[in-house]
């Protein structure tokens, strides 16, 4: 007997030292930690026993060491128990702490009664055990463990009359083996699992990557779709306003071919006359030279506000814009008496933009004032049209004022106008996309608009921020 009680301490004592090398090396799990404090009491119990059955030291008694392992045994094994159960059952460790110390100071009160002591202890203790793993019942792991702890009943209930410490030191050991093998092998379970769980995972992200890249692509050709789209609804807002104005520009065209004509006939009747002089005809011809450039002036700008063109943002002269854009449709006013009124601040810096879409902008926003004008005068043609353009600046932006007194846009209607192809006006007078134009514009060149507006008239106060053209 002797014999079985030296080889199972010395199993148990090994066994310990390769869990306190385990709860070391892998100490940042937190159930490593535990097994490491349980190993620590488990350590002080089974020493004495490891040295006296190997003859390093003679021990008849139970040692103060072994003493505290076997009070705190309890109390770290109920602990790594509790930490792997979490998932089952919130318990309270109180119970296992008063039951830890009421058997310490016991142990030393009545040290004659070591054995029943522990006996009681251990009882209790493997009942409240049995308490905390009862509802994890349907593992593997679980039900060994159960079967362990009745086996241990079964042990110390039938060695309880011998009284000999060596049986509740076994006991210990045993159930500790026991139970650092089956949560281990347990958590290797969940481990694995989890392994499971992290390799569909991944392959679930692997796919979702491919899907995600294919959709970037996508999202790439639909983003370049929707700017040639943009661009084509711009070319298609630009020569619906050149539409428009194709009578004025006619009329632009006209004054200055009317002028080469004339002068033209004039040399040809001076020279049939024989009354041609030579410093006159180079005047004239100057003039000729001179109206020739006008038409060409004109015919080119009608040409770059008309031609497909992607954003040029570059410093620009706000004031020369809108007097290039005024220049386009200065007829259309003119032959609808409207007046227009210039309060151009020559001081105000320069802002980056696109000279053609800020054209655009201002001859949309002035053609719909135009519109709103004629329809207030339809019905009170005594009132006079005007639209006041006025430019300043300040420390932040370059503001821009377009301001009429015409029909102006009703509340109900307010939220509508940047919407696409929204309009008021017949279907032969508007595409409703002239403002839907002049809003993307406004976003591309990262400007404010704040419109005003009332039966006496409309106000877009446009504000284009100025740090860009410093940053520049």
């Amino acid at each position: 007997m002797e014999l079985l009680y030296s080889v199972l301490i010395n199993l148990i004592f090994y066994v310990i030292v390769i869990e306190i090398l385990i709860g070391v090396l892998f100490y940042f799990i937190g159930l490593s930690r535990r097994l490491l404090l349980n190993s620590i009491s488990m350590l002080l119990m089974i020493t004495p026993l490891y040295l006296k059955y190997n003859r390093i030291i003679e021990v008849i008694t139970l040692s103060f060491p072994t003493l505290v392992g076997l009070c705190l045994f309890p109390v770290t094994l109920a602990v790594m128990i509790k930490h792997h159960y979490l998932q089952y059952r919130q318990t309270s460790m109180i119970p296992v702490y008063i039951l830890s110390a009421i058997s310490f100071f016991t142990l030393a009160v009545f040290p004659d009664y070591n054995g029943l002591i522990i006996y009681v202890a251990h009882f209790l203790f493997y009942t409240y055990i049995l308490y905390i793993i009862y509802p994890g019942r349907h593992e593997l792991a679980s039900v060994l463990l159960l079967w362990m702890i009745f086996i241990n009943f079964i042990y110390i209930s039938v060695t309880v009359y011998t009284l000999n410490e060596i049986h509740f030191i076994l006991s210990a050991g045993m159930m500790n083996v026991a139970v650092s093998f089956l949560l281990g092998y347990n958590l290797r379970n969940r481990i694995v699992n989890l392994l499971n769980q992290f390799n569909v995972i991944n392959e679930l992200n692997n796919k979702l990557y491919h899907r995600l890249a294919r959709l970037k692509q996508s999202n790439d050709s639909c983003r370049k779709i929707i700017l040639e789209k943009d661009l084509e609804l711009s070319q298609m807002a630009r020569h619906a306003s050149l539409a428009e104005l194709t009578t004025g520009i006619a009329h632009e065209l006209s004054q200055p071919l009317t002028g080469i004509k004339g002068i033209s006939q004039n040399m040809i009747d001076d020279i049939n006359a024989e009354e041609f002089e030579n410093l006159q005809g180079v005047s004239e011809l100057m003039k000729i030279c001179a109206l020739v450039d006008k038409s060409a002036s004109i015919i080119d700008h009608i040409r770059n506000f008309s031609k497909k063109s992607t954003l040029s943002i570059k410093q620009i002269d706000l004031n020369k814009v809108i007097l290039e854009a005024i220049d386009l449709i200065r007829y259309q006013l003119k032959k609808n008496n409207i007046d227009l009124i210039f309060v151009l601040d020559d001081a105000i810096p320069r802002i980056l933009g696109d000279k053609l879409s800020l054209e655009q902008l201002i001859v949309n926003i002035l053609m719909n004032s135009k519109d709103a004008i004629l329809e207030k005068q339809s019905s009170s043609p005594e009132d006079p049209g005007t639209i006041r353009i006025t430019t300043f600046s300040d420390e932040q932006s370059v503001s821009m004022i377009i301001q009429d007194n015409g029909s102006g846009i009703s509340e109900d209607i307010m939220n509508k106008i940047w919407s696409p192809f929204f309009t008021t006006k017949k279907r032969e007078h508007g595409t409703g996309i002239g403002l839907s134009i002049c809003n993307k514009i406004l976003k591309d060149h990262k400007a404010t608009v704040d419109i005003q507006s009332d039966s006496s008239g409309t106000q877009f106060s446009i504000q284009f921020p100025l740090e860009q053209a410093q940053g520049n």
